[in-house]
């Protein structure tokens, strides 16, 4: 089990690595919607700013127009969905247990007042250690009552050993996933897109970023909301240019092509989303800019 712990950590410190900037704020960010009769909370697990670094084949002029100082606002979001009989958490931050990115996951449930152990459920958009990272306190379990749910395409990828042959850079994320998803082996299920994950929550082929990343549409009352995942990266220059990745971005075609479709299909639908590299509280809605752009407005 220390090994275990060890390789996590090893894992999420891999993923901090790629933040830089401004000081987190004081305490848990918390912020509460209603969409129908569900009520949805979005956590801010981490905050921070963005570095144009991460957007190594940005042009210039485009990174002199967006980001002038060479950052923008972003976030590591995760947000709990109550509905019916369910409590649903959609992905669970890095679980960085100390340090200036400390996960602030459970001051969040516990300023909203819902224990770790009343978790029923745990959708997960894909595998990079910044969205599965809190499965695991302490080697252990964080929602030792949730059954976690990812889609097969992900799933499979990522608990294949022979994907990191793909990607050797990425060989500690592939061990992290193994590893957490060990100790939720007899929990894990499997979903498949255009089907409900969980009653009300439909499952949306997102990939590109990752190979199966997922978003989830809650639909409820006639409300909408999408959690699309890591779609965007930085708002501010992904939105007036949609076809600018980030390197986390593991197909870079397919994940601009995600995008476009997605900001499409919110500026044309007038529907509400939730991202988890958005800045908090991480959801807001989506037009139509100059040219091939999108304008964003936050919540």
């Amino acid at each position: 089990m220390r090994y275990l712990s060890v390789c996590v950590l090893f894992a999420v410190v891999c993923v901090i690595s790629a933040w830089r900037g401004a000081a987190w704020a004081e305490g848990a960010q918390v912020a509460e919607f209603s969409v129908g009769k569900a009520t949805v909370w979005a956590i801010a697990d981490s905050t921070g700013d963005r570095e144009a670094g991460v957007f190594p084949d940005a042009d210039p002029e485009a990174l002199a127009q967006y980001m002038p100082t060479g950052r923008v606002p972003s976030a590591v979001m995760v947000f709990l969905v109550k509905t019916g009989d369910e409590t649903i958490l959609i992905d669970t931050g890095m679980g960085a247990p100390s340090g200036e990115r400390a996960s602030r996951l459970d001051e969040g449930l516990k300023q909203i007042g819902v224990a770790p152990e009343e978790i029923t459920v745990v959708l997960i958009t894909h595998m990079h250690g910044d969205h599965i990272g809190g499965l695991l306190k302490d080697g252990e379990k964080a929602f030792p009552s949730a059954r976690v749910l990812s889609s097969k395409v992900e799933h499979d990828f990522w608990l294949d050993p022979k994907s990191v042959e793909l990607f050797p850079a990425r060989a500690g994320g592939f061990e992290m996933a193994r590893n957490i998803f060990g100790v939720y082996a007899s929990v894990s299920e499997t979903f498949e897109f255009d089907a409900e994950a969980v009653p009300g929550i439909r499952a949306i082929d997102a990939s590109g970023h990752t190979p199966g990343q997922a978003a989830f549409l809650l639909e409820s009352e006639g409300e909408k909301l999408l959690f699309w995942g890591d779609i965007v990266h930085a708002a501010a220059l992904q939105f007036p240019r949609p076809d600018i990745c980030a390197n986390f971005d593991m197909d870079v075609e397919g994940s601009a092509a995600a995008r476009v479709r997605f900001m499409e299909k919110a500026a044309v639908e007038k529907l509400p989303v939730a991202g988890a590299h958005l800045p908090f509280p991480g959801i807001g809605s989506v037009e139509k800019g100059d040219g091939s752009g999108y304008v964003y407005t936050s919540r």
